[in-house]
């Protein structure tokens, strides 16, 4: 039996710390080889673990970046996931040319490996991959007060590229002109944040006082956080307007939250760069009504994909093997009808074609 290591989990829910004095017990799953997932894509995956300061804010960030390889040699972490991925080889041989860059960032209460089913295709098809822990939202790492100050989230992916494309080791295998980026949940505000779109947090004040803000604003991981929106935290979030990075050249927002920050398009009119934005139908943490159709009504570059299945907030997280899923079913056990791994097939696939048609990368992905 492997123990379930919480920088593992990359989940949403308080309640899963009872997971970290049990033990994950393995069901019948075979992990695809390396060369089952070559055979499929142009590249294996390289995994490497960071972690940076940004000595101006006092902020530690966790970060693992994963790279196209055709190292196999070293050792396999993904088995010791509680999640069905693919193989990774860890601190692997870098490639030898320049690649395209994307940014992931995780929902609320969750962390860098969230994302991880869409980090593997994307490098499988010859992305380097950058995800980034947001100090004091994470599962392990709970602050009150960070859970909405959510400019931080932003500065945070501005902070890892400034690392990753002023590094020698970094700039020999990133294409600093090709850079994108995908945000899941609150990540997904994130990307919106990035590409230029200023949110106002008297308004998201307002909505937290309503029926359907009390529901959004009622997390798992505290409970109810409008009270934390305090005069102070209006006052401050709103003179942060300068969060957009202009080297973000495309932005993915899958089930984007805090969309009644916004109320007008022209809280968006330095967006100048494409946003795809995929909703899940049968979301009820970050509901399209509110948040993924809306943004895609106010945003006049983006392009909208509603799922249409059955599918719910949680569909973008890694698919679980068997006793994750019993122990978190409210994050990884999807209705019946609604099969997890295939929606993240056809959603990497669209978020792939994106990509390379947004970053132009046809030329940039080579060995």
């Amino acid at each position: 039996m492997v123990p379930i290591s919480i920088k593992h989990l990359g989940i949403a829910s308080g309640t899963l710390f009872l997971l970290l004095t049990s033990c994950y017990q393995a069901e019948h799953y075979q992990q695809i080889t390396h060369q089952e997932f070559l055979s499929t894509h142009s590249y294996n995956i390289g995994q490497t673990s960071l972690t940076l300061i940004d000595a101006i804010r006092d902020r530690p960030l966790k970060v693992e970046v994963w790279y196209p390889t055709r190292d196999t040699t070293k050792s396999n972490i993904t088995s010791e996931y509680p999640f069905k991925l693919p193989p990774t080889s860890r601190d692997a041989a870098f490639p030898t040319k320049k690649h395209p860059l994307i940014l992931l960032s995780h929902g609320t209460g969750g962390n860098r490996i969230a994302l991880m089913w869409l980090a593997c295709e994307l490098v499988g098809n010859g992305y380097v991959v950058a995800s980034v822990d947001h100090f004091g939202n994470t599962l392990d790492n709970k602050i009150a007060e960070n859970f909405v100050k959510i400019w931080d989230r932003p500065l945070d992916i501005s902070f890892v590229i400034d690392e990753l494309t002023t590094n020698a080791k970094w700039t020999a295998i990133i294409d600093s002109t090709s850079i994108g980026m995908a945000g899941f949940s609150l990540g997904g505000y994130t990307a919106i944040g990035l590409a230029g779109g200023v949110i106002d947090y008297k308004l998201l004040k307002e909505f937290s006082q309503t029926k359907e803000g009390k529901n959004e604003f009622n997390l798992p991981e505290l409970g109810d956080i409008s009270e934390l929106i305090t005069a102070e935290i209006i006052s401050e979030g709103n003179t942060q307007v300068k969060l957009k990075d202009p080297r973000i050249s495309a932005f993915v927002a899958m089930a984007p939250a805090l969309g009644q920050g916004f109320s007008n398009p022209q809280q968006f009119a330095n967006v100048n760069s494409p946003i795809f934005i995929i909703g899940a139908p049968y979301d009820r943490r970050t509901p399209v009504n509110t948040n993924a159709r809306y943004y895609a009504s106010l945003i006049p570059n983006s392009t909208y994909k509603e799922l249409s299945e059955r599918a719910g907030h949680y569909i973008f997280m890694n698919v679980a093997k068997q006793e994750l899923r019993r122990n978190a079913p409210r994050i990884f056990k999807d209705d019946r009808s609604v099969a997890r791994a295939s929606i993240h097939q056809q959603v990497s696939k669209d978020i792939l074609e994106f990509f390379d048609h947004e970053l132009n990368t046809k030329s940039a992905i080579a060995w």
